[in-house]
């Protein structure tokens, strides 16, 4: 896979840990299964790969001969157990989050979403799809929840 990431980010993801061909594995499996966010224009997606321990977002555009440009990288290590409340219930004032479940072609929506890191559970923004129940992070609430995480790791300590 082509992936091309300006020196500015290069170095960023560097910066954070993050590994350019962990980057184009997520890239690659969004591409394949369909399992990503599109915006509303459908030329910027959000893909994710999770692990045990840390869930890795990419932000990317599709280019004109094939290849990929990353936007963006950002993680986080809490667990996104699912929409608080347990179920997706349908409220009059939805927030359309600006982005479409490319699988389910369902507009996605803010909704608050369970998340725990180290045996602690709180609510937590998530962007939603109403279909298939599928839950994305925004990079602004990453920053919050970094923070977040490392104030449990030093209550830990």
């Amino acid at each position: 896979m082509d992936l091309n990431v300006s020196d500015e980010l290069n170095d960023l993801l560097k910066d954070n840990g993050f590994r350019i061909e962990e980057i184009q594995d997520i890239i690659e499996n969004a591409e394949s299964s369909g399992k990503k966010l599109k915006n509303a224009e459908g030329e910027v997606f959000i893909a994710k790969g999770v692990s045990d321990n840390l869930t890795t977002y990419a932000v990317y555009s599709p280019l004109s001969n094939g290849a990929f440009e990353l936007k963006t990288a950002y993680a986080h290590k809490m667990n996104v157990a699912g929409l608080t409340g347990g179920s997706f219930v349908e409220v009059e004032y939805d927030d359309d989050s600006g982005w479409i479940c490319h699988n389910c072609n369902e507009t996605a929506v803010d909704r608050n979403v369970d998340m725990a890191y180290l045996d602690v559970s709180r609510p937590g923004p998530g962007i939603v799809c109403p279909k298939c129940g599928d839950v994305y992070i925004s990079e602004g609430v990453t920053k919050t929840l970094k923070t977040a995480e490392s104030i449990l790791e030093e209550k830990r300590a």
